[in-house]
């Protein structure tokens, strides 16, 4: 959409209905007007970045900055934001807030409430929009972003960071202000109607900082407890370019391997002096120099011809080097080593690492279900409400928690959980019993699958085998050595 076009349809009186025709699908590129380049970062140095560690709150800009570029060119760094950042898997359960009971004569409104909110999330496509937040987050330790929205179509759009300052906190989450002055007035298409007011503020005002409403702001923060917004693997940057250091010195180390030296003996007589003319030894030198190859040097010496490598005794000390600091890397960030090719602990201790890893991004998952929940409480009004709760559901722990859920839902309780943690939207549960049950009758045509509740003879009996994560070292060993086998 043309700028100058855009202008007039905010004058236009007919501007409702034009919005609600053009808000399903965001202009991101317009051939009319030129714009600049994509984004250029700086390759910085590790000195650099241990003197912003030091003063994090004036150089968040740097800090942030430096983690993109590391995102961009090192895969050990991308794969640890990609590990956090892909681990959650979004999961949730609709609920009352406050609920007491409901009457029949407001079975109606209830239900209409509830299906509202249940489109409303389904139409925001949550595991999707999350997991971009958060990967943002972990590289740049703050998201700041608006919501496009209407009845059919909602997506989010990212808004640079190095304009936007957080303001305020409401309902526990954060909101923010945008400095207007770096925006130009013919790149207000690129944004929500929203910023054409705020723009227009700013200009009678001069006040550059203004307030995102709150309806489209969305906001999460890698640390809460923090005034400032790094990145929250900022201290492991510095340890990439150790990574970097030693695989140059085992590539340097390779080459030299490979290397070979020839000299060349000059007959001389007792005192010394040449026995051949200059002439002929460069003509002969340039023969044999001709016929070498590129790693295999040539000298001319009065002394005897010798040849010696550039080769160290020990062949596997360089590569150990190099594992030894990635492992370093990893165990630095916290994360275990064993995920990304260092196997430097057993399964078991994998496991509760791995705990430790789910509980890190929980309180980011808490987080985002206040955030959630606010736009809830904003899109739908009425005598009763809905809230969402993200369940503790990641990509290790799923089988454990869909385990439980069952359990809990064989005495009646987290029916709607259970449905969840198996991959059911709560918001589908109603629909597919009534095709299942209705249209496709698959209780009549379908008999239940086996399972250890109704097998149990010959070699299926007793306990089913664990799983090779969950062996500690013992366990391990007698699967090894089959100790059980007879039991």
């Amino acid at each position: 959409m043309d700028p100058n076009k855009y202008e007039q349809v905010f004058k236009d009186e007919n501007f409702k209905m034009f919005f609600a025709k053009e808000l399903t699908r965001q202009m991101l590129f317009n051939p009319k007007q030129s714009t600049s380049g994509g984004e250029t970062y700086t390759k910085y140095t590790k000195e650099q970045i241990v003197q912003w560690l030091q003063s994090p709150a004036v150089n968040e800009k740097n800090l942030r900055n430096a983690s993109v570029y590391m995102y961009l060119s090192s895969m050990h760094y991308q794969r640890l934001i990609v590990f956090y950042s892909s681990m959650l898997l979004w999961k949730y359960v609709i609920s009352p807030v406050q609920f007491e009971t409901v009457d029949d004569k407001d079975m109606d409104s209830f239900k209409r409430n509830y299906f509202k909110v249940a489109s409303l999330l389904e139409t925001m496509n949550l595991p999707d929009m999350m997991r971009v937040i958060l990967t943002s987050v972990l590289r740049e330790g703050v998201y700041f972003g608006v919501r496009w929205f209407d009845k059919n179509t909602s997506f989010l759009q990212k808004i640079n960071p190095d304009i936007c300052k957080i303001a305020f906190v409401q309902d526990g989450v954060f909101l923010y202000k945008v400095d207007m002055s770096r925006i130009k007035k013919t790149d207000l298409w690129k944004y929500p109607k929203q910023f054409e007011s705020m723009y227009a503020t700013y200009e009678k005002e001069k006040e550059k900082w203004q307030e995102v409403p709150s309806e489209i702001s969305i906001c999460l923060k890698a640390d809460a407890s923090l005034l400032e917004s790094t990145p929250p693997f900022a201290a492991v940057m510095p340890q990439l370019y150790k990574i970097a250091d030693a695989e140059a010195r085992a590539e340097v180390s390779a080459d030299m391997d490979n290397y070979k030296m020839i000299t060349g003996k000059v007959p001389t007589d007792a005192d010394g002096n040449p026995l051949i003319g200059y002439d002929l030894v460069e003509k002969y030198y340039r023969q044999i120099a001709g016929s070498l190859g590129n790693s295999v040097g040539l000298a001319l010496s009065p002394f005897d011809m010798s040849s010696f490598d550039f080769e160290k005794s020990g062949k596997t000390a360089d590569i150990d080097t190099v594992q030894r600091t990635v492992a370093n890397y990893w165990q630095t960030a916290g994360t275990p080593g064993l995920l990304h090719g260092i196997s430097n602990n057993t399964a078991g201790v994998m496991k509760l690492a791995i705990k430790s890893d789910e509980s890190y991004l929980f309180g980011l998952m808490d987080q985002a279900g206040r955030m959630i929940n606010r736009i809830l409480k904003q899109e739908v009004s009425g005598k009763f409400r809905f809230k969402i709760t993200f369940l503790p559901i990641t990509i290790f722990n799923s089988e454990e928690m869909i385990a439980r859920y069952k359990d809990a839902s064989s005495f009646g309780l987290a029916k709607s959980y259970y449905a969840a943690a198996v991959g059911i939207p709560q918001f589908d549960i109603g629909g597919l019993s009534c095709v299942e049950d209705k249209i496709l009758k698959l209780d009549e045509i379908l008999k239940p699958l086996k399972n250890t509740y109704n097998t149990g003879k010959g070699d299926d009996a007793g306990r089913p085998e664990s799983k090779e994560e969950d062996l500690d070292d013992e366990g391990e060993k007698s699967r090894g050595n089959d100790t059980n086998a007879n039991r």
